[in-house]
């Protein structure tokens, strides 16, 4: 039986490692291991025998290095691995020569410094160690990226729009063996580095597969589920605050009223008033009992304070009048002319009111004897006889005098009315205060109730919300479109509906060629994608994930595949696999492998004959030399730190 892809259209792996180099140091002027690898099958055996387990000896180590050199950030994630290296052989490298895209790179990387991590084309790893070469190792990164990832038909992955990089490629390649094997897109312990881990997997075997070209109406739809999911919480959220903002009101309201929060808000009969509704009403015909009786002592006290006023009226002009004649008689004496002619103006000065009436004496102010001789203030500078300035001059500090025993008087007399008025505007302010406190209390209860009302109102009819029912609009037109977008996907999934057959096809008749199984399916869809019956169990699910990958390492060769043409498992027979199972699934590869890619496996059981010619390394720990690294590398060695 052969299996070989359809439309080939590359005769060598896009990715191969041809010669692995272990160096004790960078000065070593030969190897401390040479392991040669070919294009097709690689098998690195460590056979129990006499002496040795077959355990130990190095296959998870040189798989991890064989990483390393291939560029992967987690080579030694999870595992003792560099420390132990750093430990045994501080100095140690690994070098190995690695053909991208049929362009060979000798590459050579210190275990302990990532800083002298060097690269070159046509170089040896002796250049590359002594610095004959220049270092082209950022070229190596950046031609690994293009010629792998690069290339795929689309570069981000759809729903976390992630940039798809060459580790990621390299993780599926290169699965974990702690992953052991049982889940088809679980590649590493550590995580693979996607954002998405849950789907981006699956999308990406996808992609490299031409299984999925265009992912513009993925983007679409993770967009709308997106959105559909934001719109979802909003509406959960505005369903749940009607019932939340009325068990808030219930609170504020048992609060203010002072009563348990678990006393019913309507009364269960017409004579019950112990119901929070019937205490607010309560409280709100009480204050406006008391604004009622408020504003009445309001007008009481105003009605008060301006019949105070009137009485103080009188005495106030009077006071103003002695004010303004005491200032006329003090600007006089000192000579300030301005200043009196000022004085005379103002309408509290006896001059301004010489056109009135006088009451008393009946006639004009300007006719009385008395007030004329009150305003007879003469500028002393203008009077040129000395004896008369001078008679002048003390008549008016007699008068100053008497004034101002009439003004002291006048104050007397006006105080009572002063403190009286005092007290009255602050009894005032007092009552507008609590006018304001009543108010504010009355419009609370009654905004609770409003608000409580309003809120019974929309949970007994939600439809009548015209803010939720516009969201469950666009929640039902988000649906829709989400329906016709996944609608889409799946007509756009026929186009690939040849290349889906040929894959199922390459899985089963792996799965024929297996003892014990009658039919293989491939379906992207599903997880895991690859079946294999009708015999199933644990063991069978390892199967299925490496008969997966087996598919798509041979079939990488095909037009429309993007795969490396790189695979590397690591002792899959160790992840409850019985042998007949897994050299069954080897002679598959062994007949069906072409230079076209390359398969490198680690096992520890015995090789039958017919793979003799493909093994490339037998590793043992009955002597030192058999070890990988030609001792014992492990943290059993090291001494105790005391």
């Amino acid at each position: 039986m052969t299996i070989a892809a359809k439309e080939a259209g590359r005769t060598q792996p896009r990715v191969w490692v041809e010669t692995l180099w272990l160096l004790e140091s960078l000065e070593s002027a030969t190897p401390l291991r040479e392991i040669t690898l070919q294009r097709g099958l690689n098998l690195i055996l460590s056979e129990p025998m006499e002496g040795s387990p077959g355990h130990g000896v190095g296959k998870t180590a040189c798989c991890q290095l064989l990483r390393f050199v291939l560029e992967d950030p987690q080579w030694a994630a999870g595992t003792p691995l560099r420390d132990e290296l750093c430990y045994a052989m501080p100095n140690g490298a690994v070098a190995a020569l690695v053909h991208v895209d049929g362009e060979a790179w000798t590459v050579l990387k210190p275990w302990q410094h990532q800083k002298r991590y060097r690269a070159a084309r046509g170089a040896t790893w002796q250049q590359l160690a002594t610095n004959e070469v220049n270092n082209e190792h950022d070229a190596y990164l950046r031609t690994l990226d293009e010629k792998l990832a690069n290339i795929l038909p689309v570069r981000n992955l759809p729903g976390s729009n992630q940039a798809i990089q060459w580790q990621h490629l390299l993780a599926w390649c290169s699965r974990d063996q702690g992953s052991r094997y049982q889940s088809y897109y679980h590649w590493r312990i550590e995580g693979t580095g996607f954002s998405l881990p849950a789907q981006s997997p699956a999308l990406l075997v996808k992609i490299v597969l031409g299984l999925l070209t265009d992912a513009s109406l993925h983007n679409e739809l993770k967009s709308k589920e997106t959105s559909l999911g934001q719109l979802r919480t909003r509406i959960a959220s505005l369903e749940r605050r009607p019932a939340d903002l009325l068990a808030h009101v219930k609170h504020q309201l048992a609060t203010v009223l002072g009563v348990e929060e678990s006393s019913p808000f309507r009364a269960a009969s017409l004579f019950d008033e112990t119901s929070l509704h019937g205490l607010a009403r309560q409280q709100i015909e009480q204050c406006a009992e008391e604004l009622q009786q408020n504003r009445q002592r309001r007008d009481h006290l105003e009605q008060e304070r301006l019949a105070v006023l009137e009485q103080q009226a009188p005495l106030r002009q009077q006071q103003k009048a002695l004010q303004n004649r005491i200032a006329q008689l003090q600007a006089a004496i000192s000579g300030n002319n301005t200043e009196v002619e000022r004085l005379k103006k103002e309408p509290e000065a006896l001059q301004e009111k010489l056109p009135l009436l006088c009451v008393p004496g009946n006639r004009l102010m300007r006719d009385c004897d008395y007030v004329r001789e009150r305003i007879d203030v003469v500028q002393l500078s203008s009077i040129r006889d000395t004896r008369e300035r001078q008679r002048k001059n003390e008549e008016y500090q007699s008068e100053l005098r008497q004034q101002k025993q009439f003004l002291g008087e006048l104050e007397q007399k006006l105080s009572p009315f002063d403190a009286r008025i005092v007290s009255l505007t602050s009894s005032l302010d007092d009552n507008k205060n609590q006018e304001i406190t009543i108010l504010g209390r009355k419009k609370n209860l009654e905004t609770a109730i409003a608000e409580y009302d309003d809120y019974e109102g929309i949970i007994a009819n939600p439809s009548d919300w015209q803010e939720l029912t516009a969201l469950k609009n666009d929640e039902v037109t988000l649906d829709n479109e989400i329906g016709q977008i996944t609608l889409a996907i799946h007509h756009q999934q026929s186009q690939y509906a040849e290349r889906k057959q040929a894959l199922r096809d390459a899985a089963d008749s792996i799965a024929r060629s297996i003892p014990g199984f009658t039919w293989g399916n491939f379906d992207c869809d599903k997880t895991p994608p690859f079946h294999m019956g009708p015999m199933h169990s644990t063991t069978y699910g390892v199967l299925e994930t490496l008969a997966g990958d087996l598919v798509c390492l041979l079939d990488s060769s095909h037009s429309e595949s993007s795969h490396p043409g790189f695979l590397l498992h690591d002792s899959p027979r160790e992840a409850e696999m019985s042998e007949v199972l897994l050299w069954s699934l080897l002679k598959i590869a062994k007949d069906n492998a072409s230079t076209a890619c390359q398969y490198v496996v680690t096992t520890s059981t015995e090789a039958p004959p017919a793979f003799e010619g493909f093994v490339r390394v037998r590793l043992h720990s009955r002597a030192e030399d058999g070890f990988l690294f030609k001792k014992r590398i492990g943290m059993e060695v090291r001494p105790l730190d005391m």
